[in-house]
């Protein structure tokens, strides 16, 4: 389904369409279930319901630095439209939802035309919003696609707060320093920096996220875009191991704690490769 040509068009000269709804939709129904894909310029967005109004969740990835979200929505035919009702919002690094009240009545007048109403309310405003979106059907969608199913290795960004503070390392007249926040919000964002003869000859900026219940580590080193994702493979009291076999160096990255209060860093890539070790202590 999409906007016909001559959609309405907003103030800003781009197509005015419901809010959290692209110009495109693809929508999947299969008995009790109602898949709705919304496109968007980042890519897709896909949300799978329940017809029968059982609650079910959604999980939205964050942006970079920024850990998944999630929606909780139930779903129900009424007068021949579907309604799927977002009653709550957990915004990222968070276990309770916010509570949400936003009704989508999808409803196809006709065969080649679908209105999606949107029902919500603004803050300060007594009355609910209410915006209504037309599209037309360019085809059939297409088979539903299955989700590459990787499972995750379970963990909490709580599991490695002993990560956090500022840690710094010395080889001769060279020095390598990170530092981490605590946790907050779904992450942990860090800077890292290394001298040489008190010249700064390299640094990175790096995050770990919570990301489909387990945790991703981005690079940016020098700040090179785009980010590089490591994701976690083995988490330990004082131990977390993050891998991206397609990179080509590094394809690990570990960090372990010692008994002593050092932390120590390693990152390799293949058997010919040597790896790299850095010592910490924190400051």
């Amino acid at each position: 389904w999409t906007l016909p040509a001559d959609a309405a068009v907003g103030p800003r000269g781009k197509p005015a369409v419901a809010p959290g709804f692209g110009s495109q939709i693809t929508i999947w129904h299969d008995g009790n279930t109602f898949t709705v894909t919304r496109v968007f310029s980042a890519g897709g967005v896909a949300v799978t319901h329940s017809l029968d109004g059982v609650e079910t969740r959604s999980r939205t990835p964050g942006r970079l630095c920024e850990g998944d979200s999630q929606s909780v929505w139930t779903a129900a035919w009424q007068d021949n439209a579907v309604v799927t009702t977002l009653i709550g919002a957990i915004p990222p690094g968070a276990t309770a939802p916010t509570k949400m009240d936003v009704k989508a009545t999808f409803r196809a007048p006709a065969a080649d035309t679908l209105t999606v109403e949107l029902t919500f309310r603004t803050t300060g405003s007594a009355e609910p919003r209410v915006v209504s979106t037309t599209y037309k059907k360019i085809g059939p969608a297409a088979a539903q696609p299955v989700a590459a199913v990787t499972a995750a290795t379970p963990a909490t960004l709580s599991q490695i707060e002993w990560l956090s503070g500022t840690w710094i390392g010395t080889t001769g007249t060279s020095a390598f320093e990170e530092r981490w926040t605590p946790p907050g919000g779904g992450s942990m964002l860090a800077v890292a920096r290394s001298l040489r003869n008190g010249v700064m000859n390299s640094f990175e900026f790096i995050c770990i996220v919570q990301r489909n219940g387990g945790l991703v580590y981005t690079a940016m080193p020098n700040g090179r875009q785009p980010a590089t994702d490591f994701t976690l493979t083995r988490i330990e009291p004082k131990s977390v191991t993050f891998e991206n076999p397609a990179h080509d160096f590094p394809k690990m990255v570990r960090y372990t704690l010692g008994d002593d209060g050092t932390l120590e860093a390693v990152v390799s890539g293949t058997e010919k490769q040597k790896p790299q070790v850095f010592r910490f202590r924190k400051q």
